[in-house]
C-alpha cells in the first residue's frame, strides 16, 4: 500500500472508532501456557490502526536508522494489557530469509555442557553404585562380626565352665 492509501485508513479506523467503547490486551493465562488477545471490535480496529501507523513510518525507519526500531510503547486508555509491546523491529528480509538465518549453530561450548553433563550423570551413578556395594558389604560384614563375636562369647563361657568343674 502506498502512504496515501494507510493515511487515509488510518483516519477513517479514528474516526470510525470511539476510544471510550474500545478496549483491547494481551495476556497470558495463569500457568504462562498460552498467550491470548481480549478485545472487542473497536479495540482490534484500533491496534490495527497502530500497527499501520508503524507500517507507514517503517520505509524511513529502514532507510534513516540503523537499529531499524519503531517505538511502540501505547499509553492509551483503551489497552488492558498483561504483555506490553515495546517496540517493533524491521526487517529488510523475506521471511524466508530469516527462518535461513535463525537456524542455531552447535558451538564448542554447547558441546562442553552436553559432554560435563553426561560426565556428571556417570559419576552419579558410579557413586550410587559403589555406596549400594559398600552398604551391602557393610551389612555382611556385621553380620560376620557378630557371628564371630557370639563364637568368641561361647568358647569364653565353655572355658569358665570347664574351669569351674575342675574347681569342684
Amino acid at each position: 500500500m502506498e502512504k496515501e492509501e494507510l493515511n487515509k485508513l488510518i483516519d477513517k479506523i479514528e474516526s470510525e472508532n470511539p476510544v471510550e467503547k474500545a478496549f483491547f490486551g494481551l495476556h497470558s493465562s495463569d500457568y504462562g501456557e498460552s498467550s491470548y488477545i481480549k478485545a472487542n471490535k473497536y479495540g482490534l480496529e484500533l491496534f490495527a490502526r497502530e500497527l499501520l501507523i508503524a507500517s507507514s513510518k517503517s520505509e524511513e525507519n529502514l532507510n534513516e536508522y540503523k537499529d531499524n526500531v519503531i517505538e511502540f510503547s501505547l499509553n492509551e486508555k483503551w489497552l488492558t494489557s498483561d504483555i506490553w509491546i515495546n517496540h517493533i523491529e524491521l526487517k529488510k528480509e523475506d521471511r524466508i530469509d530469516l527462518i535461513k538465518e535463525e537456524i542455531p549453530k552447535i558451538t564448542w561450548k554447547d558441546k562442553f555442557i552436553l559432554v560435563g553433563c553426561f560426565f556428571t550423570i556417570a559419576l552419579l551413578i558410579i557413586i550410587f553404585i559403589v555406596g549400594l556395594f559398600s552398604v551391602f558389604n557393610w551389612y555382611n560384614e556385621d553380620k560376620e562380626t557378630k557371628q564371630n563375636k557370639n563364637l568368641e562369647l561361647k568358647k569364653f563361657v565353655d572355658e569358665i565352665s570347664v574351669i569351674n568343674l575342675y574347681k569342684i
